[in-house]
């Protein structure tokens, strides 16, 4: 069993427990632990060469581990989580590294902070590290190393509180680490170690600053990218750095004073175009400080890449692209500035289609669908978006698709027994979803004063049946697959009831489209469900799900999605939802006529920003600031390959692949796809035969 160490509760009695997250407002809770970051450290010497070091690491709630005075990692790997936790998530995670050594010593260093800042961060109540050392000698032999009370501790008072560093204050003294039970259901994390890379200032990475001088400098950065904080400081001086996207927006702000001479990374991962740094020498001779940025992101192996007889469309690929990498962290982020949890799953249901035709390793969706299966079984199948719950399940068997695990199939399967049998309660004597908690995520925009994140009923009722309808023709293909026909068969009636239900009630004969919902009054007013209002409202939304999900079919599918997409007067969609549209299109056969013509929407945010994505077209509010590091409205990194191409998964895993290569108007396009058997290639010019080349055993047909 791994042990555990932390510092003494006789001497750092008030630094031992913390929230299981940065946003758990519990009454008490904020006053129970308190923000600070432990030290360890353990040398070992031997009296024969080392060759290699396994390492297994933790820590509660962010480490970061060297080895002989260089990095090892940090982490740990994210549990994963929901919004408004108040207790800790099922599984914590351990990272393997796999080290080579040379010489017959080992200096272990481990910093350790206390308490989550960031969203993603979770922790199990209690500080906490862990380390277990696989040694492997050069002469063949193995001993195995492990944290105990032989380590040493302290607290580092430098580390005032998130983003404020004090160098000039005392560092702590070192005494014996204490060992701790475990409170950590701790699981080997399925995905790499991150990859780190140091990034260099465009332009002047080292600023001078005369004696007693305060000045002011600005850093920016080619792209915008998820990383720390890097400074040297040749003496002493107080330096406070706003970290921003674009230049001359908000962003966050770290605060450091030092004494002399030191090399500092900042424990917090920035969404990082720039540093705005403001420096005072405080020392008498002149000071030099060189500014670096510390990249971070999951490893990337294979890559594709999109080009065309459009170069714009070739840009927007590139920024969406790039945005995705900066998100993938060890999970999908919505983006390195906000930093939310599983809980959007909608973000992360897109960004694994995206990764599919991009970066091609689905271990890190199939671990997005691990951890929110884990959070549905622990939460009875609740969590705090409900649309993203639903597209939960659809995220489920695309993964499985693109992956081809079906084992993966097999483990969430309690989780979708709890999330379908908890949505069968939301339905009222209608036959609808009329009892939901709430009815968001819908998208990021304010329709007729109200905020389509969590819309009264009336303006989000038939989305979240349309998502409740395909989650259960979705379920039914899964449970066939899981050979559990009785619970497929009850799915397909479930499905058959709603669509039956959804169209008695919520379509317009006379307009020939589907309404918002319904303006009956909600039963109990809760935090994120509004009252009801009496508003007859048509989207394009609830009309694009209805087509996409199958709650209408053939012509009249047809004519509604043309109502929708032509209309001069429903309120335009953010590059979020236009996911579902182009998925929407493309299922009824449509993008000849309008896929490169939607697609062609985010040139403009390419053109104003090619740095990373812009997370909307149009604020939600006028003081709103989008960041422009979003991956949520990346599907163009998905569309525009896997349209073109016209891919089709005939058998899950790449095992058969059918191609039917189109140019929608384009002169050419080249585009490089990753699979699991290696980088397929597609060429097509226009008046010419596509050309192909697939690597070795992958199957393809094209039609």
């Amino acid at each position: 069993m791994s042990q555990w160490i932390w510092l003494d509760p006789q001497f750092e009695e008030a630094y031992q427990l913390c929230r299981p997250c940065a946003m758990d407002r519990e009454e008490g809770k904020k006053d129970a632990c308190r923000y600070a970051v432990a030290e360890f450290r353990r040398s070992y010497a031997f009296d024969r060469p080392i060759e290699s070091v396994s390492l297994r690491v933790s820590g509660d709630t962010v480490y970061r581990l060297y080895l002989n005075g260089a990095l090892v990692g940090q982490g740990p790997v994210s549990a994963g989580g929901d919004f408004l936790c108040h207790r800790p998530m099922p599984r914590f995670f351990a990272t393997r590294y796999e080290l080579p050594v040379q010489g017959k010593n080992l200096e272990f260093f481990a910093q350790v902070r206390l308490s989550p800042v960031a969203m993603t961060e979770y922790s199990c109540g209690h500080g906490g590290l862990m380390v277990e050392a696989q040694v492997r000698f050069a002469d063949g032999t193995v001993e195995t190393l492990e944290t105990d009370g032989s380590w040493q501790a302290r607290r580092n008072e430098r580390f005032v509180a998130p983003h404020v560093y004090d160098g000039t204050r005392f560092e702590g003294e070192w005494r014996p680490a204490c060992p701790v039970p475990s409170v950590w259901n701790l699981a080997d994390a399925p995905i790499p170690p991150l990859w780190e890379g140091d990034i260099l200032p465009l332009k002047e990475a080292e600023v001078t600053v005369n004696p007693g001088e305060t000045r002011a400098h600005t850093v920016l950065f080619d792209k915008i990218y998820a990383a720390y904080l890097l400074l040297d400081v040749s003496g002493a001086c107080e330096i406070e750095a706003h970290i921003f996207e674009l230049e001359g927006q908000s962003g966050d702000t770290l605060k450091a004073r030092f004494a002399g001479a030191e090399r500092f990374r900042s424990l917090s991962m920035y969404s990082t175009g720039g540093y705005a740094l403001t420096i005072q020498n405080q020392s008498g001779a002149p000071l030099t400080v060189k500014v670096r940025a510390r990249m971070c992101c999951y490893p990337v192996e294979m890559e594709g890449s999109f080009h065309s007889s459009d170069p714009m469309l070739d840009k927007v690929y590139e920024v969406c692209k790039w945005t995705l990498q900066i998100c993938r962290q060890t999970l999908h982020l919505d983006s390195p500035k906000h930093q939310e949890p599983l809980a959007c799953t909608g973000d992360y249901y897109i960004e694994s289609l995206m990764t599919a035709f991009t970066f091609g390793d689905m271990r890190l969706a199939e671990l997005d669908v691990r951890r929110t299966a884990d959070w549905l079984n622990a939460n009875d199948g609740r969590m705090f978006h409900t649309t993203y719950s639903l597209i939960w399940v659809m995220m489920l068997y695309d993964v499985y698709q693109y992956s081809g695990n079906r084992a993966l199939l097999y483990e969430c399967a309690p989780a979708l027994d709890k999330l379908l049998s908890r949505f069968a309660r939301y339905l009222g004597d209608n036959g609808l979803i009329e009892n939901a908690p709430d009815y968001m995520f819908v998208d990021w925009l304010v329709t007729e004063g109200y905020s389509m994140h969590h819309p009264p009923k009336a303006l989000g009722q038939s989305c979240l049946n349309a998502f409740y309808h395909g989650a259960l023709k979705t379920a039914e293909k899964i449970y066939a697959l899981l050979e559990r026909p009785d619970q497929a068969q009850v799915c397909a009636r479930q499905a058959d009831a709603l669509r039956k239900a959804f169209n008695a009630l919520l379509y317009d004969p006379e307009k020939g489209l589907y309404f918002d919902g319904l303006t009956t009054p909600q039963e109990e007013i809760k935090p994120y469900r509004p009252a009801n209002v009496n508003l007859k409202h048509f989207s394009r939304h609830a009309n694009v799900l209805s087509v996409l999900y199958g709650l209408c079919e053939g012509a009249q599918a047809e004519i509604i999605l043309r109502r929708a997409l032509d209309s001069d007067t429903m309120q335009q969609v953010q590059p979020y939802f236009m996911h579902f549209v182009l998925d929407a299109v493309w299922k009824m056969g449509l993008f000849e006529e309008y896929g490169l013509k939607l697609l062609s929407m985010w040139k403009p945010l390419a053109a104003e920003c090619d740095k990373g994505l812009k997370e909307g077209w149009f604020a939600p509010q006028e003081d709103y600031s989008f960041d422009h590091s979003h991956a949520w409205g990346g599907t163009p990194a998905y569309q525009l390959p896997a349209r073109l191409l016209g891919f089709k998964m005939l058998k899950p895993g790449f095992e058969q692949i059918e191609l039917s290569p189109r140019l929608y108007g384009l002169d050419w396009f080249k585009i490089i796809m990753p699979t699991p058997k290696g980088l397929l290639s597609v060429s097509l010019n226009k008046g010419e035969a596509p050309r192909i080349s697939a690597p070795r055993g992958l199957n393809y047909t094209v039609k």
